[in-house]
């Protein structure tokens, strides 16, 4: 009898059967399927995006497949060692890659899963509206993120005064001289400039802005910001902002 020690850890057993070719090939199977079905869902998502866009959303539907596919076949699959080393492996790459995905911040799942951080490709950044209609948008100012609302109703760039001192100005230094006509009545702004402005491809310098002294929930991304593009456009849902 021989009572080596495998590499793995079991016990070495010239009788034990060899996992059958038929197990191995229905998981190849069932990988491929997943693979293709989870492609052509994304595929038809990507209508009306860019090329880039596009091949973010494939790259990021085909992780999900495979992962899905490993666990298929980890679960249904012959439990003989070398299909649970396939399967496991098939699972931690695809859990690797879909988290690199969706913690660069740039693919087409990020965006998805969180709509202010947009879709961006070297030309452009997309956001999807959220279910009220809004499209919130993270931007670095001066290198701190600041969530935004779009809002092609306001003239400038306004900041809530939570949102000001987070970027480095101190409210006492403002002067709040300048009214503005609200639901809830006059309030007064700080006029401000921006050194640096970054979203996605977008870098725009001395944005001029304003800093409100009423209690908003979130800063506005307004006309002083969207007039510097290249141009914007809304479509389906869908924001699509170029630099």
């Amino acid at each position: 009898m021989n009572n080596e020690q495998s590499p793995w850890g079991r016990p070495s057993n010239e009788n034990e059967p060899e996992p059958e070719k038929g197990n191995m090939g229905s998981f190849m199977v069932i990988v491929i399927g997943v693979v293709v079905i989870v492609a052509l869902i994304g595929w038809v998502l990507s209508d009306g995006l860019t090329s880039g866009q596009s091949a973010s959303l494939v790259y990021d539907f085909l992780l999900l497949a495979l992962i899905g596919a490993g666990l298929i076949g980890h679960v249904i699959g012959n439990p003989g060692q070398a299909l649970r080393n396939i399967a496991g492996w098939v699972i931690i790459f695809g859990i690797l890659g879909l988290g690199y995905s969706i913690w660069n911040g740039g693919g087409m799942l990020s965006g998805e899963l969180n709509p202010s951080n947009g879709m961006a490709s070297d030309q452009s950044i997309t956001f999807r509206a959220d279910r009220s209609g809004h499209y919130m948008v993270r931007a670095f100012v001066n290198g701190q993120e600041i969530d935004f609302v779009v809002d092609t109703g306001a003239s400038s760039v306004v900041l809530t005064k939570a949102d000001a001192e987070r970027i480095g100005y101190n409210l006492n230094d403002l002067s709040f001289m300048a009214p503005a006509s609200t639901a809830n009545g006059t309030v007064y702004n700080a006029p401000v400039r921006l050194n640096v402005m970054e979203l996605g491809p977008i870098r725009l310098e001395r944005v001029e802005g304003f800093v409100n002294e009423g209690e908003m929930d979130t800063s506005l991304l307004g006309m002083t910001f969207l007039n510097r593009l290249s141009g914007y456009e809304v479509r389906d849902g869908l924001l699509t902002l170029y630099p």
